[in-house]
This record gives structure tokens, sequence and C-alpha cells, in this order.
């Protein structure tokens, strides 16, 4: 029976040229988008390591002439004053890269032969309070830390995992980045950009190494409010800051809203390429029920000639889902030969398992929208009567 379909497939080459292209074309696509997909969702999936709910942020612009002495004081009274205003729950103050803002600061260190490339922010010590951050060990900074011989630094998970994956506990121990630094905690996860980001090495360095580095004092903050108080606490934090700076220029952004803004870039992309592909699926469909009706019309007497010698309405039906599935396959492996060669020759910047993902996926699914889309005009073809088509012109 192969035989006899491949040579009927031969015969109506430039019909099922015209399938094959479409299959082809739709592959591709459904592969770049199921592979895009599986990445940003395995990304989307992974945890932030903080918390953004009902939580503020704000830019000051503190005093450029207070001293170092001056600016700390000033710090402390806005901090406790801020904690004081009806519906905080807490609040800190951070350096210039904050949650969903877009900024990126990041070094790179020897430490005794030994490559580090990590991000950076810059926080107080109470930071890991007001963004509710989880311990995988230690502790966040505390005012012995900051006393202590060493600067002391909060790494992320993604920090310990790829650089020091058999160490059983970082806890106190000494590395080099920007100078010599002692380990204090280690969180869980953190992911600042967005929900779509990449979960990279990231260090939180402590006031003390700001100040060290001459660095100008810390204008922005966190305020977490108590829950369904965020937009009420904007105008008491605005009135309070700008009469503690002397200066009207305090900006105040809700965190929610940032972060949908700053997931913005992935999601809309990924809506149009998945309208896209609904769109091609669409005209495939169209175009396989079209060719098949035609195909129908133009073979009725090889149908009737068919049953009146004995096939039954199931094997007519087999017969022409067959013969789009084979169309279909060639397709497809012509398709997923291209594929193939993108995770292995590394192509593009992504684990080769959501490549791997996206031709599995894409396979499955245009094999399901050809064989639906070729049942019901061979159970068309199956139900004419061979009587009735074989006396036909």
């Amino acid at each position: 029976m192969l035989n006899h379909l491949l040579k009927l497939m031969w015969n109506k080459r430039r019909s099922n040229g015209l399938i094959f292209l479409e299959i082809l074309l739709a592959f591709v696509v459904l592969f770049g988008v199921y592979a895009f997909g599986f990445y940003n969702l395995d990304r989307y999936s992974s945890p932030l390591g903080f918390s953004y709910e009902n939580s503020v942020g704000v830019h000051m612009d503190i005093p450029d002439d207070m001293d170092s002495l001056a600016v700390i004081q000033l710090q402390e009274r806005i901090l406790r004053e801020t904690r004081e205003l009806p519906g905080v729950a807490s609040a800190t103050f951070l350096g210039p890269v904050n949650p969903f803002g877009g900024n990126t600061w990041s070094t790179g260190s020897d430490d005794n032969g030994f490559h580090l490339q990590t991000m950076m922010v810059f926080a107080d010590e109470n930071y890991a309070e007001t963004l509710e951050l989880e311990f995988r060990e230690g502790h966040w900074f505390t005012e012995a830390d900051q006393a202590g011989k060493y600067d002391p630094i909060v790494v992320n998970g993604k920090f310990v995992d790829e650089y020091y994956p058999t160490r059983e506990s970082m806890i106190d121990s000494i590395i080099l980045i920007n100078g010599e630094k002692k380990i204090i905690g280690v969180v869980d996860n953190y992911k600042y950009h967005s929900n779509f980001a990449e979960n990279r090495p990231l260090t939180f360095f402590s006031p003390r190494s700001w100040r060290a580095d001459g660095q100008s004092p810390f204008e922005q903050m966190i305020v977490r409010a108590e829950p369904g108080q965020t937009a009420a606490i904007e105008e008491p934090i605005y009135n309070l800051l700008s009469s503690l700076t002397k200066n009207p220029d305090v900006v105040i952004w809700n965190m929610a809203q940032d972060r949908i803004k700053a997931n913005r870039p992935v999601v809309i992309p990924l809506v149009i390429l998945i309208s896209i592909s609904a769109f091609l699926l669409i005209n495939i469909a169209l175009g396989l029920f079209g060719v098949l009706f035609t195909q129908i019309s133009h073979r009725r007497a090889e149908i009737g000639l068919r049953k009146a010698m004995g096939a039954t309405p199931g094997e007519v039906t087999v017969q022409f889902v067959l013969e789009v599935v084979l169309v279909t396959f060639a397709g497809l492996l012509l398709g997923v030969f291209f594929a193939v060669q993108v995770p292995l020759l590394e192509l593009l910047p992504i684990p080769a398992k959501f490549f791997y993902f996206g031709i599995v996926a894409a396979v499955v699914t245009i094999l399901l929208i050809v064989v639906l889309c070729a049942l019901i005009p061979s159970r068309q073809a199956a139900g004419l009567h061979p009587a009735l088509v074989l006396h036909e012109d």
C-alpha cells in the first residue's frame, strides 16, 4: 500500500508540493515560537526572590553641599519619619540599581586565579526586611558586620552554584571582589530586571562599600505599605521628603506597575509571534480542506472503483489521511533537520533543551492539525456510493 501511496503522491506532486511548503513554513515558525515560549516560560516560572506588592519606589535629591556625616543623619531621619507615616510597613535606602528600573551594574574580579563576574546591588541594613528576601543561609547586614575588618557582602544562590558548587557553606568566606569581602549571607533568588530575566550571579554590597569608594549618597528608597495602602502613602511620602530634602523634585512610582512595564519587551513579541502562528495554522487548515475537497471531486471515479472492488469506508478514509500525512512527514523531516542544527551549532544563547522541546511541540501540533483537517473530506469521500459515482459522465 505504501508504494501505491507514494505513486499517488508523485502523480499529484504539484498540489502536494504546495502542501509540503506550507508544512515546512509552519514548522519553522512554530519551532521558533515554541522554543522562545518554553524558554521564557521557564524564566517566568523561576521566582524573583523578593516582594514587590504593596511597594513604591522613591527617588529624591539630597543636597550636594552636605558633608558625609550630615548625609547619614539626614538619611536616618528620612527612614525614621517615613516608617512613622500611617500605612507604611517598612522602608529602605538603596543605590542606583533598583528593581524593574532597567539599570545594570556589574563587576569582575580574580579570586586567587578564579575569575568572578557578578551583578552589583547596593543596599542598606533594612533592604532584606523591606523586600522580604528569603535566605538560603546566613543573614543580612547588621551594624556589627559594618564595623568588622572586611566589607560584608550577601550573594545570591546562583553566585554560589556557579562559582563555588562544591562548598557546603559560604558563610564567613573571604573572597576577592573589588578588594577583600566577607560573605555573611546567601539569598535563594534575586532577579530584579523582570520576571523574564535570567538568574545571574549577583552580589549585594553594604553602604560601607559604597562610601569607601567615594560615591554619592543613596538617593533612592523602597517603601512597603500595609496591604491596601499603597496609593494612600504616596502623597505623605512626597510631602515628607520634599520638606526634609528642601527639594520638590521627588519621584514616586508603583513597583507592581513597573514590573508589568519591565515584562513588556518579552510579552509583546511573544503575543505577536503567537498571533502570526495562529493565523498561519488557520491558513494551512483552510488550504488542506481546499486541496482535499478538490482532489476528491477529481477522483470520484477512482473512489467508486475502489469501493466497488470491496474497499470499506474506513479503508478509503485511511488512504486519503495517509496521503496527506506522508506529505506532512516529508515537510517535517526537512524542517527537523534544519531545526536540530540550531542547538547543535549553538547558534542562539538559549539552552538546547528548549529547542528540542520546540521541535517536539511543533511536530505534534502540525500532525494533529493535519489529521483533523484530513478526516472531514476523507469521510466525505468514503461516503460516496460506487453505483452513482461510476455512472457519472
